[in-house]
């Protein structure tokens, strides 16, 4: 910001000298033909843009703001938000000054992107984090965890809804310690999500068993299923032994496994995470009912316990 501009304005450059690393300001001026100050309401969104900023690349560090003082400016139409961020690493009960300047200038870095970047190629926004991760003295003893990109596309989702409640002619900008960044609100991304869908694997073909959460009495041919741990709704293909269960000359209960040949797609985000899996039911090879699905994995464990107890009882080769 100008120094002329802060001399005509002795209140905010008296704010601006007190902010440490762990401060933001957010500023926000009507434009246009708006005679009046600006409403809490948008700042309020471009407070939680910046939360979603700070979370996304803190790593899953537990993160809250706190509001320090609200500046209102009638002479220039215009409304300032100062917060202080709170980080908590859990390890040492607090951040380092290094860590919080990476989320101020992790910030700084999303909002240049998507501002200024021709492409919107989320893999560039990465690339640029990851040098700011490890090649800047500011984190030579941080060692930041660089966000997901399921994370960095809710922080980019909350600022395109901050500037979606804005006026085009407003003017905003966000301060920290190490300088400021204006929000060019003439640019816009529809629909943030569509970034995640990079690239796919489809049609993968595998035998596994699931178990049946809960049959498909009402017939939409989609079934509650669950794979170890993994929880999925699979699509059923007509032409199957399910086709039995819808003329009730197959019984299916709740705990039942069924033994399945199926289609899956993997879905993966530019730095090859995993954003979801969908399964397709194309043959039904043979359900098991629930005692048989225990009964088998009593015997597994046992002959487990048997390995177990005969690997313990053979004497060493010594």
């Amino acid at each position: 910001m100008p120094t002329d501009e802060l001399q005509d304005r002795p209140g905010y450059s008296e704010l601006l000298a007190e902010l440490g690393d762990s401060d933001v300001v957010i500023e926000v001026i009507a434009g246009g033909s708006a005679q009046q100050t600006p409403d809490g309401s948008p700042i309020r969104r471009l407070a939680d843009a910046v939360e979603a900023s700070y979370r996304a690349l803190a790593g899953g560090k537990a993160i809250r703001t706190e509001t320090v003082a609200v500046l209102e400016e009638v002479a220039r139409h215009s409304l300032s938000l100062w917060l202080r961020v709170r980080m908590d690493d859990g390890a040492r009960g607090g951040a380092d000054e290094s860590q919080i300047k990476f989320l101020a200038r992790g910030t700084a870095a999303i909002i240049a992107w998507m501002d200024g970047s021709p492409t919107l190629q989320l893999a560039d926004l990465q690339q640029a984090l990851r040098v700011l991760a490890w090649g800047t003295s500011v984190t030579t003893t941080a060692h930041p965890t660089l966000p997901s990109s399921n994370d960095l596309v809710t922080a980019i989702g909350a600022w395109q809804r901050a500037k979606d409640a804005l006026n085009k002619n407003d003017t905003v900008r966000i301060i920290t310690s190490n300088g400021s960044t204006e929000l060019n609100l003439a640019k816009a991304m529809p629909d943030p999500r569509t970034l995640l869908q990079a690239r796919k694997l489809v049609n993968h073909s595998a035998e596994m068993i699931f178990i049946v959460e809960m049959p498909d009495y009402q017939g939409t041919g989609q079934w509650p299923l669950k794979h170890g741990e993994t929880r999925t709704i699979a699509q059923c293909e007509p032409g199957t032994m399910l086709d039995k269960f819808y003329r009730r000359e197959l019984d299916i209960r709740p705990g039942d496994a069924l033994r399945c040949r199926v289609d899956f797609e993997t879905s993966y985000g530019p730095d090859h995470e995993v954003l979801a899996e969908r399964f397709r039911i194309v043959e039904v090879l043979e359900v098991l009912p629930a005692a048989r699905v225990a009964t088998e994995r009593q015997s597994a464990r046992r002959s487990e316990a048997v390995v177990r107890t005969s690997a313990a009882e053979l004497e060493p080769a010594s």
